[in-house]
């Protein structure tokens, strides 16, 4: 039950792979047959995601995780344009705030805007935070504690409109924008022309694609400069030998991921609904965090608080039980939000009824020794 953390190889991803753990174990940067061979087998896995996202084949830059795809866009955008202001939110990922509170404690001006209760960042609170120094908003897609679906393409449109007044007024700097989008492509549209978006991170190992390997998608015409120098590969973005398996099982993850989003999307979305219905029943203590189930909330996220008990020591109960879950405060820093330490439950292809049926006694069996 925490999915959201790491998912599973996907079997068929595995078989696309095992070619290139083995015989086929060329370097793309090699002149020789081997190294052309793999070069083609990652030029076909990025066209393949390209078509996946509706995008380009060179806006795609392959990295070894969503982590460092964050960081190749935060601070390729701030070290292209010193001292600009950079705009972002209270709930994202680590992966995010860390790198813009370094970035703040340098030349950069930031703005972190804070959620609302329901922990959704609002269009016009992000409108208001941008300035005309503002070089970058970075908003998380799905937010990865509670599961809440920011609305990028309204916020996008917010941006678009001050492009058009800088551009009226004849001022020179940039607007970018960035999402972390690594909880996404299982259950959310990933079409990325709909979205917005200037940049865009994900991350083999949340779609049943291999750990090591993510990705950012760059759109044509944003200046990048790159974190360190090398081989030149990946476009002089990221230097470093590809890894090529890693690569190829990424496509494939994703590809499978948008073949199956319409039935994963109908069965989950009745798993949600019958997880929130047994704990309503059977611990009606418990306060679900985050936005009701529905359009605002991902369909794989329970994330609940319980009055009085330690998320973390309930987490240790579980797992003693069988029942992999997480804990952690989605809004430590958020201000105008009341919720507290959370467990969170994500769900996944593999999870069924009797899943939850297990988890649920596990969870009233570990509150009654908790509390006694």
């Amino acid at each position: 039950m925490d999915y959201a953390a790491a998912t599973p190889l996907d079997l068929g991803v595995l078989k696309k792979m095992t070619p290139f753990l083995g015989l086929q174990f060329g370097n793309p940067s090699s002149l020789h047959r081997e190294g052309r061979e793999a070069k083609k087998a990652v030029d076909l896995a990025r066209r393949d995601i390209a078509n996946t996202l509706s995008v380009l084949p060179d806006e795609i830059i392959f990295t070894a995780s969503g982590t460092e795809s964050v960081a190749l866009a935060i601070h390729g955008i701030a070290n292209s344009f010193p001292k600009g202001h950079i705009v972002t939110t209270s709930v994202e990922h680590a992966a995010v705030l860390e790198n813009v509170h370094v970035l703040q404690k340098g030349k950069h001006p930031v703005t972190i805007v804070d959620a609302h209760a329901d922990g959704i960042v609002e269009p016009k609170d992000i409108d208001s935070a941008i300035r005309k120094d503002t070089i970058l908003v970075s908003t998380i897609y799905v937010q990865n504690e509670i599961g809440a679906v920011h609305p990028l393409a309204n916020i996008a449109r917010v941006i678009r409109r001050e492009r058009n007044r800088r551009r009226a007024g004849g001022e020179k700097t940039p607007l970018y924008f960035h999402t972390d989008a690594c909880q996404a492509p299982e259950y959310m549209p990933m079409i990325i022309p709909r979205l917005g978006v200037d940049l865009l991170t994900l991350n083999g190992s949340k779609v049943y694609g291999p750990k090591g390997v993510g990705l950012l998608y760059k759109r044509r015409g944003v200046e990048l400069v790159s974190l360190w120098q090398g081989g030149g590969q990946e476009q002089n973005l990221r230097s470093g030998t590809e890894n090529v398996a890693g690569i190829i099982g990424f496509a494939e993850a994703l590809h499978i991921a948008e073949q199956q989003k319409k039935k994963e999307h109908a069965r989950m979305t009745g798993l949600q609904e019958y997880f929130l219905k047994k704990i309503t029943q059977l611990v009606p203590q418990a306060k679900l965090q985050g936005p009701p189930a529905g359009p605002l909330r991902v369909l794989n996220n329970v994330n609940i608080s319980l009055p009085g008990m330690s998320a973390q020591t309930l987490v240790l109960y579980l797992d003693e039980r069988g029942v992999a879950a997480s804990s952690g405060s989605a809004c430590a820093s958020n201000k105008k939000t009341d919720r507290s330490e959370g467990v969170r439950f994500t769900m996944g292809r593999h999870i069924t009824r009797a899943d939850i049926d297990y988890t649920i006694q596990a969870l009233c069996d570990s509150i009654k020794v908790l509390r006694t």
